[in-house]
């Protein structure tokens, strides 16, 4: 059973036959005038206008890209590769983001430009006071994720907005919406950011596309270039199967009809009520404030890097809260941010993430699978069977 959804997420039927019909029927390059581009091109414009209407952007306003870590890039670099030799170099994110945002921003330290990391509390969340004594005039880019990949943390992004707005309107405002694009309301303008990055294989899309939002008027450079695709942003001819396919996975998402946050929320209700009073546990970061499809939990004494193979052996599939290498545990630098260098938690949590296809009946023998794969290694662990 595949409970690892914020890896990665199972394609679904339908986005499937959308795609295999594109690649099928309309093969045209959308670049070209001709009826079979003309064709393509309907498509690429009716897909876009479908991701903007999802985040409340227009349609110019959205850049197709091959998925969020290209977004994470081109939004960093793009925004910084147009600065005017006197703008200032300052930038500020926090130490809980993605790769994709952490080494862009390592890079950059690299070429002149002063970082500021802000600190994570145990909520899993920042402090807004801190980032608010952090802001200076020569700040010019803010670039904070909207839900963390590794605990469902929350992060207020409207309220950052407004903060920054009042100490710095010049700054640029970037999120990585990777992670709450399937359970979370996305406005655009009511979150008041200026750059917004998505991927389609989070949301039972497939990998290799996802788009930028840009604000009007917000000024990025290109880094591709060679021809005059997505508004001379990202040069190259479009996927359009992938992008159409990616239309498919948000208009399933958007069906009210499909009930997919409160689904996925139940599946989540399901499976702490199945673990609770059986194992020892507890849920890292801020319970209350948590997108629903994502569980990063603490079982004290267990290894993760012991439960996940024992787990996979049974059929059930998750990920680490730490990420194993060469038979060593590496910490994650998430749990780490939220709890120090020296917690137990760094090496004893597992992440669980659910998807609108699981039903609840999966989730409740998951969690009798659990327990029983717990039980089984604290007993080979009390005989030092495993050391």
């Amino acid at each position: 059973m595949y409970l690892d959804y914020a890896a990665t997420t199972p394609i679904h039927p339908s986005v499937l036959e959308t795609m295999f019909t594109v690649m099928e029927e309309e093969f045209g390059n959308p670049s070209s005038v001709h009826r079979f581009g003309r064709k393509a091109r309907y498509i690429l414009d009716s897909s876009k206008t479908t991701l903007a209407t999802s985040i409340g952007a227009k349609e110019n306003e959205i850049i197709i890209t091959s998925g969020g870590s290209e977004s994470n890039n081109l939004a960093i670099f793009g925004v910084i590769n147009q600065l005017p030799q006197n703008a200032g170099k300052h930038i500020i994110t926090t130490q809980i983001e993605h790769a994709s945002v952490q080494e862009p921003m390592s890079y950059l330290e690299t070429q002149g430009f002063e970082v500021t990391y802000l600190s994570t509390k145990e909520s899993g969340s920042i402090c807004l006071d801190e980032l608010q004594q952090a802001i200076r005039p020569d700040t010019v880019l803010l670039s904070i994720m909207m839900v963390n990949n590794e605990t469902g943390v929350i992060i207020p992004i409207k309220e950052i907005s407004t903060l920054i707005r009042k100490q710095n309107p010049t700054i640029v405002f970037h999120t990585d919406a990777v992670q709450a694009y399937e359970t979370q309301t996305i406005d655009v303008s009511e979150l008041g950011v200026d750059l917004l990055s998505t991927s389609a294989h989070k949301i039972s899309g497939p990998k290799g596309v996802g788009f930028l939002f840009k604000r009007q008027g917000c000024k990025i450079e290109s880094l591709v270039m060679g021809g005059e695709q997505e508004e001379n942003k990202r040069a190259g001819t479009e996927n359009i199967a992938g992008i159409a396919g990616f239309a498919s996975a948000v208009k399933i998402m958007q069906n009210p009809e499909n009930h997919v946050v409160d689904h996925i929320q139940a599946l989540r209700d399901t499976f702490l009520r199945g673990i609770t009073g059986q194992v020892a546990f507890e849920i890292n970061g801020d319970n209350a404030s948590k997108a629903p499809h994502i569980l990063n939990i603490w079982f004290p004494g267990i290894p993760s890097n012991l439960l996940i193979p024992h787990l996979d052996l049974a059929g059930i599939a998750i990920s680490a809260g730490s990420a194993c290498s060469s038979g060593s545990v590496k910490s994650s630098h998430v749990l780490v941010s939220m709890f120090g260098s020296e917690s137990p938690r760094n090496t004893e949590s597992v992440r669980v993430s659910f998807g609108p296809d699981l039903a609840i009946t999966d989730i409740e023998n998951a969690t009798k699978i659990l327990i029983q794969t717990i039980s089984k290694i604290q007993d080979l662990l009390q005989k030092e069977v495993l050391v």
